[in-house]
C-alpha cells in the first residue's frame, strides 16, 4: 500500500471543524466512503464575480504544479486574472510552494489523479487510490481538499460518477481544446482560445508546457479588451457545482450543466 495512503484526513465537515485520523490500515471497501465524509469542505466563498452579469471565462491549467508554473502565476498575478488548477498528486511533493502559491492567490485548485492514469475501465480500487491520494496530498499543502476534479483524457463513466459523488467531487470537462499537448505552438494555442472563447467557456492548456504558458498573456490582454473577467470554475457555476455530476454536460458542449443520466 502506497505510503501516502496513511496520511491523515480530516473527518467530520468542514476543514478546522472536524478531526484527524489515519485511514491506510481502512479496509478497501470503507475507505472511499470515510473519505467522502472527509472531503466535506468549506465551499468556495461567493463569487467575486457575477458570471450572469459579466462575460465569464474560465481558464484551466492540466498536470502541474511545475516549476515554470511560478511564471503563469506572475502573469495572471499581473492581470488581476484567476485561474483552476487541476493538479497531479505526483507533482505536489516537488512543488509544494507553488501549490501554496497557488492557493494563496486565489487559484481554485482541483484533483487530476494522483499518476495520470486512464481511469475508464480501471479497477474501481486504482481509481478511488488516485483520488484519494491527490486528495489528501493537497489537503496537507492547503488545508482544504479540491472540490472539483478532472478526469484524465476527458473520459468518465458510471463508476467515477459515483466515486466522485461519494468524494465530494464535481467532475470539470472543457469546452475549448487547445490541444497544446500535441501543438506545441504559442500561436496556434493563442489563435484556438481566441477563436473558441465565449461567455461560460471553459479553456483547457497545460502549465506544463512553456509554449503554452507564453501564450497567456495575449490570451489575457485580447480577452480583457472584449470585456471578459478571468474566473475559476467554482465562479463560473456560481457555486453551485454538485459532485458527481459533470460540467459541462459532455465534450465541446457550449452550454455548462450536468450530464443527463447515463
Amino acid at each position: 500500500m502506497p505510503a501516502a495512503l496513511g496520511a491523515a484526513v480530516l473527518v467530520g465537515g468542514a476543514v478546522g471543524a472536524g478531526v484527524f485520523r489515519l485511514v491506510g490500515s481502512e479496509p478497501r471497501e470503507h475507505r472511499s466512503a470515510a473519505h467522502g465524509r472527509a472531503a466535506q469542505p468549506r465551499r468556495p466563498a461567493a463569487p467575486k464575480v457575477d458570471c450572469h452579469v459579466r462575460k465569464c471565462i474560465a481558464l484551466t491549467f492540466d498536470d502541474g504544479p511545475v516549476a515554470g508554473t511560478a511564471k503563469l502565476l506572475d502573469i495572471l498575478k499581473a492581470h488581476e486574472a484567476h485561474a483552476t488548477f487541476f493538479v497531479l498528486g505526483m507533482q505536489v511533493a516537488n512543488n509544494v510552494d507553488i501549490l501554496k502559491r497557488e492557493a494563496a492567490e486565489g487559484h481554485e485548485i482541483g484533483n487530476h489523479t494522483f499518476d495520470h492514469i486512464k481511469l475508464v475501465g480501471a479497477p474501481r480500487g486504482k481509481v478511488e487510490d488516485e483520488l484519494i491520494r491527490t486528495q489528501e496530498a493537497i489537503l496537507q499543502v492547503t488545508g482544504t481538499p479540491p472540490t472539483v476534479f478532472r478526469p484524465t483524457y476527458g473520459g468518465t463513466d458510471k463508476q467515477l460518477n459515483e466515486i466522485t459523488k461519494n468524494m465530494n467531487l464535481a467532475q470539470i470537462l472543457w469546452t475549448v481544446d487547445t490541444v497544446d499537448w500535441k501543438d506545441r505552438n504559442t500561436a496556434l494555442v493563442k489563435k484556438r482560445v481566441l477563436a473558441g472563447a465565449k461567455p461560460g467557456h471553459i479553456v483547457i492548456m497545460h502549465d506544463i508546457r512553456p509554449t503554452s504558458v507564453a501564450a497567456v498573456p495575449d490570451i489575457l490582454a485580447t480577452l480583457a479588451k472584449q470585456g471578459y473577467a478571468f474566473v475559476t470554475i467554482s465562479e463560473l457555476y456560481g457555486g453551485k457545482l454538485v459532485a458527481g455530476e459533470r460540467y459541462p454536460a459532455f465534450l465541446g458542449s457550449p452550454t455548462a450543466g450536468p450530464a443527463p443520466p447515463m
